[in-house]
C-alpha cells in the first residue's frame, strides 16, 4: 500500500494493452470517516486514486513516468461500500496527443465509476 491510500490492493494483470487491477476498502479505511456517519460508501475520489495509482505504477514499470493532468467524463453509478472488492480496467486511447486512459471500476461486475484520466508524459532526467 503506498502512502496516502487506505485499501487493499490486489495485484495488477500482466495485459499491456490494459491495465486491469483489483482492490478492497477494509471496514476501518480512512476513507469512511464521515463519508458517511451510519451508512458509509468510498468517496469518488478514492475510486478515481486508484485508477490513477494502476496507470502510473503500469507505466512506471513500462519505462515512461507520468503526471496525471485530469479527469473528465466521470460517472459515479454504484456505491462502494466498506468491504467491497472493485476491479477496474484502464486502456490506454489511442491517437490522443497525450497519454489518455478510458476507465472503468467495476462491483460485482457492474460499473461503479467510469470516465477518462488525462496524463503528460515526465521526461526522463539527464544524468
Amino acid at each position: 500500500m503506498r502512502a496516502g491510500f487506505d485499501h487493499e490492493r490486489l495485484p495488477l494483470s500482466e495485459a499491456v494493452e490494459r491495465i486491469v487491477a483489483a482492490a478492497r476498502f477494509p471496514e476501518d479505511s480512512a476513507w469512511f470517516s464521515g463519508h458517511f456517519p451510519g451508512n458509509p460508501i468510498v468517496p469518488g475520489v478514492a475510486l478515481i486514486a486508484l485508477v490513477t495509482e494502476a496507470v502510473v505504477e503500469r507505466e512506471w514499470v513500462a519505462g515512461r513516468s507520468l503526471a496525471i493532468t485530469g479527469v473528465r467524463r466521470v460517472r459515479f453509478r454504484l456505491p462502494v461500500r466498506p468491504g467491497d472488492e472493485v476491479t477496474l480496467e484502464a486502456t490506454p486511447i489511442p491517437g490522443a496527443k497525450e497519454p489518455a486512459f478510458a476507465f472503468t471500476v467495476s462491483l460485482a461486475g457492474e460499473p461503479a465509476c467510469n470516465g477518462v484520466l488525462t496524463a503528460r508524459i515526465i521526461p526522463a532526467k539527464k544524468p
